[in-house]
């Protein structure tokens, strides 16, 4: 058994037994924190925005401090103007020099006052008719940003560095991390509270029980793998005395009276489900003995970053458990679809023999999938048949057990998140940049071996088997040599991560009916989008700006072993290759995908289907696969 134990210690409440000076040092601390976790956030939200267009800066001639990047300045209402530094990376995206943000403001008397940016809520405000924020969305989006850079600074008051973050389990590491790379107001997790911040969210680091309850098959389903019945599961989830104690408890409930206690299924429950939504909108169930609390957990789990998959600390050879957890963050509400839910299992079942029956993807790449081997998912009684409510009501209580990577990683082998390799520590230092030099391979070389790592299989998947992931930077996982070296790749999230091109493909009809029927189908070139906005744009751009700072490794060389990599699938497999006419991933422009514009507007989260229509998208920017830029960019 391992204990859960957090490498740094947690930050208490200033206490005065020490003197006042102990409690002013608490809130110096705090204010630190917080000034620094919203100066990041306003620089990030500069770049993705003017990236998106939502922002359109032009060059200043003033003097800015910091960096030598060119000085551009965006022009706000009531007379305010921000200045910085930035240059263009890949897709002309912005990147802000760190620290060079001012705000300027003009006074009635002709002067300006100025002063550093370190407050995202006061750009959002002044710029809240340029972002079309008004009423009840601005009140929304601010408060989400506050919650954002509340997280953030709780992350940042134990701050590691980023060799300390690239020796850490991967589970553990989670909670350092600072959340999607894009998504400007990317922690705002809309339902929790301030007390739920500090012991439920990855960034509090600490280990938490689940709820579990029994529920009435009439109102819930099972599934799972081949050769993996629910007896089985619970045996490999639960030891023996929590088994027999959760029985006893149902069996004393009276909610078995007159039934069968066969006639309930068991499942974990995130306790912020249970207290906010299991609750309430199951008060019925539960008072008529439908649904039962049979007790908490004796394991404890640490969340991931998307808050509902939580990993167990416990007992680290059982499952990772994938909950409804239904606060809303980013773009959608953190439910579990039901249909895709159930479709976990099968759809898992599929890809694995695709895998094994692949020498490419076995053996050659052994890029591993961590399978969702079992699934429950409740249909609420009264709310279940009312379609026309929004998705939400519909992704209430459910579960998906998946492999843990724990298991997975060979004695000798590390497991790093790709969304930990951007990571800064308070030095200045980047994962990344501390992987390469510990592993004594070049540059060039290193990038070389990851992007062939990630890309040539996620090209076969898609060109050969007309699969795409959702392969954004929290789904990837880096296996390395003990100096960095990288070895493979695994990829996760397939229930609601994995769609099929619309071309009819022999390898489809493989698929079981229940999972095909509602898998979402979508033409090439939206598929394509898959790589383009979550790997190209979602991950490489940034890594291609550390390796420009850190190492000196140039963007144009570095995009070029990307270009590489994607005529070399070409070459070997050019029927695969060819096999959408509509699609051409060198085509000199994209469609440039907005996650911020979607999430600012705000027009999604009450949707009857959360996946109703694609990512949205405006305008087009230049293709770096197409060609480098004349200026160096790419």
């Amino acid at each position: 058994m391992t204990a859960y134990i957090d490498p740094q210690p947690q930050p208490q409440p200033a206490v005065d037994e020490a003197g006042p000076g102990s409690a002013r040092e608490a809130a110096r601390r705090a204010a630190v924190t917080w000034r620094e976790a919203g100066r990041q956030i306003t620089e990030k939200m500069l770049g993705e925005l003017s990236y998106e267009y939502l922002f359109e800066p032009v060059p200043d001639a003033a003097p800015v401090t910091g960096g030598g990047d060119p000085a551009w300045r965006l022009d706000l209402p009531d007379g305010v103007t921000y200045r910085f530094r930035a240059r263009h990376g890949a897709f002309r995206c912005w990147v802000v020099t760190p620290k060079s943000v001012t705000r300027h403001r003009a006074r009635p008397d002709g002067a300006e006052s100025f002063a550093s940016a370190d407050d995202p809520r006061v750009l959002v405000t002044d710029s809240r008719q340029v972002l079309g924020l008004t009423g009840t969305r601005l009140a929304d989006v601010l408060g989400e940003l506050t919650a954002t850079v509340s997280n953030e600074a709780l992350r940042l008051t134990a701050p590691i560095t980023a060799a300390e973050l690239a020796a850490l389990p991967y589970d553990i590491a989670e909670g350092y991390l600072p959340g999607h790379p894009r998504i400007v107001v990317n922690k705002g997790r809309v339902g929790f509270s301030a007390a739920d911040r500090v012991r439920l969210a990855p960034e509090a680091r600490t280990a938490f029980a689940v709820r579990w309850a029994a529920v009435h098959r009439d109102l819930a389903a099972f599934r799972s793998v081949a050769g993996l019945d629910a007896a089985t599961l619970l045996a490999e989830e639960l030891d023996e005395a929590t088994r027999r104690a959760f029985t006893e408890r149902l069996a004393d409930s009276g909610a078995a009276a007159g039934t069968d206690p066969a006639d309930y299924v068991w499942m974990p429950v995130h306790p912020w489900q249970w207290d906010e939504i299991v609750g309430t909108l199951y008060a019925a169930e539960l008072a008529t003995g439908r649904v039962v609390h049979l007790g908490d957990s004796a394991d404890t789990y640490v969340p991931h970053q998307t808050v509902r998959t939580l990993a167990n600390v416990s007992h680290p050879t059982r499952r990772d458990v994938k909950t409804a957890c239904s606060v809303r963050n980013t773009l959608v509400y953190r439910g579990l679809n039901s249909a895709a839910t159930l479709a976990g299992p099968a759809v898992t079942e599929w890809l694995l023999g695709i895998h094994g029956s692949d020498p490419l993807l076995r053996e050659e790449y052994r890029f591993d999938l961590l399978g969702e081997v079992a699934a429950v998912s409740v249909t609420h009684p009264l709310l279940g048949p009312l379609e026309e409510l929004p998705y939400r009501f519909h992704e209430t209580l459910g579960v998906l057990w998946r492999e843990p990577l724990r298991t997975r990683v060979a004695p000798g082998e590390r497991a790093v998140s790709l969304a930990a390799l951007p990571y800064r520590d308070h030095r200045g230092d980047s994962v990344l940049t501390h992987l390469i030099h510990t592993s004594g391979m070049a540059a060039e070389d290193w990038f070389g071996r990851l992007f062939d790592l990630i890309l040539t299989p996620l090209l076969h998947w898609f060109h050969r088997y007309g699969v795409a992931f959702c392969p954004h930077s929290q789904n990837l996982v880096l296996i390395t040599d003990p100096d960095g070296r990288p070895l493979r790749v695994m990829i996760k999230d397939f229930a609601q991560g994995v769609d099929l091109v619309d071309t009819e493909l022999p390898v489809h009809d493989t698929l079981a009916a229940e999972a095909r029927t509602d898998m979402l189908r979508w033409p090439a070139p939206l598929m394509a989008q898959s790589l383009f906005s979550s790997v190209f744009s979602g991950q490489i751009r940034f890594l291609a700006e550390i390796a420009h700072d850190d190492l000196g490794h140039s963007r144009p060389a570095m995009w070029e072993q990307v270009r590489t990599v994607v005529r070399a699938y070409a070459d070997r497999f050019p029927e695969d290759a060819g096999r959408y006419p509509d699609l051409d991933l060198f085509a000199p422009d994209v469609e440039r995908v907005c996650l911020n514009r979607e999430h600012l507007a705000g027009e999604g989260f009450e949707r009857v289907d959360r996946d109703e229509e694609f990512d949205v998208r405006f305008g087009r920017v230049p293709n770096p696969l197409a060609g480098p830029d004349p200026e160096g960019a790419w």
